[in-house]
């Protein structure tokens, strides 16, 4: 777990039950392999096969947006001179599709309704999360805000914590239905379910996991408590600035708490769920990764239920092959202004979770030292 927001990957061992999701995955029916002869036509719309308005209107509005993709990437527009309806729509897009794969890999072409226009042409553009998982531990935390000496440490990982919560959306496990909440719960009717054993060293483990998910229950509910205080995002910058560094580990932190702050002044409304569109790429997948379940808080990869917790969530996303990440997207029914979506807030968040991530295992040991 310690490494899960980049290496945990789709794939492994046979799926248990996921439990229950603030978003439910529904059960999988029908698998998209990319593009295809068949499913180029993605979105709100129906397909050109089965259009029952106006032959002329459609091929207006698809031609003009062929026009403005076309001279937007500055690429030869097809001739499809002689094909019939809807041939020559079908040919269109193939050959702007192989023209963008050429140029970017990463581009997917694809005709959509949209404002109330029947055939526009869009292209979309996917963050690239690489199927990553972003965890965050807060074990280390916890006992950080346990620690008298430590409270300054305590303040500053809290408005960071408050930010991620609160503004970006990142779920908590303690929230009842959130998807570490049903993992934890799983794990405590497991336990409870295991037959007794008689050994000493077994009895001893035993209660030493029952004490791990009192301790995890407990100090979650505290912690909840004080990362959804309003309060804290009001002084963030103030706890931020009066954080006083007396070594290098320390300046980690303070460097890592101006850039989270830097990031909320820069994108002050923006969360994980913003760009994300499921209806764009893959629509017909039912049995998706969805972001309160590739992000979120759980207690600690370093504890007595870590490979546990590892191996349910890897077969808990096993079979699932779409992951809602966040998509720029492009309508050509004009030419557009701006160039794509930057991802500038997605770019400096993910990464700096992995950075919140990393130095809070440093300090996570499943001993108990209270002076880190």
């Amino acid at each position: 777990m310690e490494n899960a927001a980049v290496i945990w990957e789709l794939g492994g061992t046979p799926r248990p039950s996921a439990g229950r999701r603030r978003s439910t995955a529904q059960s999988f029916k029908k698998r998209t392999a990319g593009t295809n002869d068949n499913g180029f036509l993605r979105h709100t719309f129906q397909p050109v096969w089965l259009y029952e308005g106006e032959q002329a209107t459609m091929e207006r509005e698809f031609f003009n947006s062929l026009s403005n993709l076309c001279r937007y990437y500055d690429i030869i527009q097809p001739s499809v001179i002689g094909l019939p309806f809807p041939q020559n729509i079908y040919q269109s897009w193939r050959g702007v599709v192989g023209s963008l794969e050429k140029r970017d890999k990463g581009l997917t072409c694809m005709i959509v309704s949209e404002n109330k226009k029947q055939s526009v042409l869009a292209v979309a553009k996917p963050f690239g999360l690489s199927n990553d998982l972003f965890y965050i531990p807060v074990r280390a935390f916890w006992r950080w805000s346990t620690c008298a000496e430590q409270q300054a440490m305590s303040e500053l990982i809290t408005a960071i914590f408050a930010y991620l919560h609160q503004v970006v959306l990142i779920p908590f496990y303690q929230e009842s239905g959130s998807f570490m909440d049903n993992q934890y719960e799983t794990l405590y009717q497991w336990l409870m379910e295991a037959e007794d054993d008689d050994d000493e060293e077994s009895k001893a483990y035993r209660e030493h996991q029952e004490d791990t998910l009192y301790e995890l229950r407990q100090a979650g509910a505290h912690i909840m408590r004080m990362i959804q205080d309003p309060v804290w995002l009001q002084k963030m910058e103030s706890v931020i600035l009066v954080f006083f560094v007396n070594d290098a580990w320390q300046q980690e932190w303070a460097d890592l708490a101006n850039e989270f702050l830097k990031l909320y002044k820069d994108h002050p409304q923006a969360t994980i769920f913003d760009n994300t569109r499921p209806e764009i790429l893959y629509p017909d997948e039912e049995d998706r990764l969805t972001p309160e379940q590739y992000t979120g808080f759980y207690w600690s990869g370093k504890d007595c239920f870590a490979d546990e917790l590892d191996n349910m969530i890897s077969c808990a996303f096993q079979e699932i092959a779409v992951m809602d990440e966040p998509v720029a997207l492009h309508l050509f029914d004009e030419m557009p202004e701006n160039k794509f979506y930057d991802f500038d807030f997605e770019t400096r968040l993910f990464a700096l979770i992995e950075r919140l991530r990393d130095l809070l295992n440093d300090y996570d040991h499943e001993e108990y030292h209270p002076t880190i």
